[in-house]
């Protein structure tokens, strides 16, 4: 009687893949599919993305959806790293593009059409995604400062994802869509504004001026098709903060936020080109730093009286444990409609929003 895989464990072992080392030859026969080109085109559009999130965007079985995944990778056209989880092992892949050939495959499928002036600008995050060569991040001596990158750009990769998803909700879908979605160095600017002194407590502005950095997490544009038409549209600047930073260097942050934006109106030049920014959404890592940041923005070095245009919310609402079947799931993953409902705070009351209040 021939051996079996059950006589001999290490049959099975020797034929799966492996995790890190890209093996073509492995698979001759596997052909790039339409429902891989929406994974590679997902990729493309959100930097960092991982496989619980990318598993979810297509339809379909999640396990036939890591099999186009496999190949992705394994065909050079997606890269990916595993964060190490805290029990020390490795944690679900992060996918991320490196090399222009994806960029030119989603361009002759006719997935994405860019302008030269956007070519270029994806191309600037393809080379900088390969200059920092994160599948290779463990042996940096960089690691650290890699690390805390990475985790906020998933932080911003979550929040488009809840955005995108919700929009797909089959109640919500009717109603209201995810228009464009900004993120990056596209957005970077600067911003003139009054310098300020304390005199006998209390906060003046001076005659001269100090340039402040402008530079949001993201910028998205929500329609809203059964609104009257010129009220369709509603814009937003969005900040991840992960409490890297004390307060006071927030506040700056927000002060060039309010002169960029009511003072000075400069949204309606590129890169926004919009008449209007609706709010500056802060999500935060915990809700006690929530309400320390909207404490810090009603502080008159952000403006003389607080300033509804700023929100925030905690992401312990959003990656709260839910069930799904037998297993525990963060709440985004299942529920991101949430995104929808009303858990955002200002800095001038305690009146809770929702987009698109």
């Amino acid at each position: 009687m021939p051996p079996t895989s059950a006589d001999n464990p290490t049959t099975t072992q020797q034929r799966r893949l492996k995790r890190f080392v890209r093996q073509p030859d492995r698979l001759p026969n596997r052909q790039l599919t339409p429902k891989g080109l929406q994974m590679l085109a997902a990729i493309e559009r959100y930097r960092l993305l991982p496989t619980s999130m990318l598993e979810r965007m297509v339809p379909g079985d999640r396990s036939n959806n890591n099999k186009h995944l496999q190949t992705l990778f394994h065909k050079n056209l997606a890269s990916r790293f595993a964060l190490t989880t805290r029990w020390g092992t490795p944690g679900e892949f992060v996918y991320y593009l490196d090399s222009a050939a994806s960029l030119n495959v989603l361009q002759e499928h006719g997935l994405i059409e860019l302008s030269a002036q956007e070519r270029e600008q994806h191309l600037a995050i393809i080379r900088y995604n390969r200059e920092k060569n994160w599948a290779n991040m463990r042996m940096d001596p960089d690691q650290e400062n890699k690390l805390l990158f990475i985790q906020h750009e998933l932080m911003v990769s979550r929040f488009h994802f809840l955005l995108e998803m919700a929009c797909r909700h089959p109640k919500l879908a009717p109603h209201v869509s995810l228009e464009q979605w900004k993120q990056g160095p596209e957005l970077w600017n600067s911003v003139d504004v009054p310098a300020v002194r304390m005199d006998n407590g209390e906060l003046v502005e001076l005659a001269r001026t100090k340039r402040l950095p402008h530079r949001p997490d993201a910028f998205f544009t929500l329609r809203f098709p059964g609104n009257p038409e010129d009220q369709q549209f509603s814009h937003f600047l969005y900040e991840a903060d992960r409490r890297r930073e004390r307060t006071a260097r927030f506040q700056v942050k927000l002060r060039a936020h309010y002169h960029y934006i009511v003072k000075q109106q400069r949204n309606r030049q590129a890169p926004y080109n919009v008449q209007r920014i609706r709010a500056v959404l802060t999500e935060t890592i915990t809700t006690k730093w929530r309400d320390a940041l909207r404490k810090a923005a009603a502080h008159p070095i952000v403006s003389k009286t607080p300033s509804p245009l700023f929100w925030f919310a905690s992401s312990e609402e959003l990656t709260a444990s839910v069930q799904e079947g037998k297993k525990t799931v963060p709440r985004y993953l299942v529920q991101p409609e949430i995104i929808f409902t009303p858990i955002w705070r200002s800095c001038v009351d305690d009146k809770t929003f929702k987009l698109p209040d």
